[in-house]
């Protein structure tokens, strides 16, 4: 119980802390925007520069965790669509949705921070490698079938220049990318510009974790709770638990990557799927509330898988 309170509860106060923030109007929808847009822009690309531009990047590489990590979440991206088409009359874009919606976390906003709070710098390389494969492959895969199942009219590569263009856009992935290459050169930053990114960078977790409280609220639950619950059972449990198996027991991962991959895949679902939701005009209110569940169940499940792999 004191791992847990010490380990969990800083993490999910926060969270809930915005969210009170924002219920209770103390922080306008105004206000929200500008915080979302400083973590976003700013106090993440930082904490991902420093991180990656310091990190053994070639090193540290490991084939193995990534095919844990995707293969767990491709895994379960295609459990819970083939569970959907024998539940539920959708169409294919809409289980598309709701099988990204059991497959990406929010590994960016809420994994990295805390993953690098838990373990160090040493988490950095890891985390990032599943925001980038998250991106690379599940991001196209959705967009994908709902263009082919008829909610889009693009052709496929128009589809994959589109994908490309939005991960060109991301902070999180130009940032990535940035440091990576900063880190090949040698080079030191100047003491002055290392100092500005270290109070942003440490100013990333906090910010992140209080601003995604205050995107959940007025998202409301409505109808569709069968299928959110199907969405919310994928991401919460059936995802860390497909990565877990495949972590530890088949490609026999160290017990840190494990941990690691395990952590991040038991994240709720991202705000990103609800953009694509959106973007496509496609499951966007089911989306909406399965964002709101996984995140208020997460703090009993994430808090979960954090208390049982810390202690690698």
């Amino acid at each position: 119980m004191e791992t847990l309170l010490n380990v969990s509860l800083p993490f999910f106060g926060l969270i809930f802390t915005g969210y009170a923030a924002g219920y209770t109007r103390l922080i306008t929808a105004q206000a929200y925007l500008g915080l979302n847009a400083f973590v976003i822009w700013f106090a993440l690309p930082a904490m991902l520069f420093l991180k990656m531009s310091e990190a053994p990047v070639f090193e540290a590489f490991d084939p193995k965790f990534v095919a844990a990590y995707t293969g767990g979440g491709l895994l379960a991206y295609g459990l819970v669509v083939g569970l959907s088409r024998l539940l539920f009359p959708m169409k294919w874009g809409e289980r598309a949705v709701q099988g990204m919606g059991a497959s990406f976390g929010n590994v960016g906003f809420m994994g990295l921070p805390i993953l690098v709070t838990l373990f160090g710098d040493a988490a950095v390389l890891p985390a990032v490698l599943v925001i980038v494969f998250d991106h690379i492959l599940l991001i196209p895969l959705t967009t994908a079938i709902i263009e082919g199942s008829g909610g889009g009219h693009a052709s496929l590569g128009a589809i994959f220049r589109k994908v490309a263009i939005g991960m060109s856009r991301n902070p999180l992935i130009l940032s990535t990318f940035a440091g990576l290459i900063w880190g090949l050169t040698g080079w030191h930053l100047p003491v002055p510009l290392h100092a500005l990114f270290k109070l942003l960078s440490d100013a990333s977790a906090p910010c992140a974790l209080f601003a995604l409280g205050l995107t959940l609220v007025g998202r409301p639950i409505s109808e569709g709770l069968e299928q959110v619950t199907l969405t919310a059972i994928g991401k919460l449990a059936i995802h860390p638990l497909l990565v877990w198996i495949l972590a530890a027991y088949v490609l026999k991962l160290d017990a840190f990557l494990t941990a690691v991959a395990v952590i991040q895949a038991s994240m709720p679902t991202a705000a990103n799927v609800y953009i694509l939701a959106t973007a496509t005009n496609t499951y966007v209110q089911r989306t909406s509330s399965t964002i709101l569940v996984t995140t208020m169940i997460a703090t009993v499940t994430v808090s979960a898988f954090m208390v049982l792999f810390t202690a690698y």
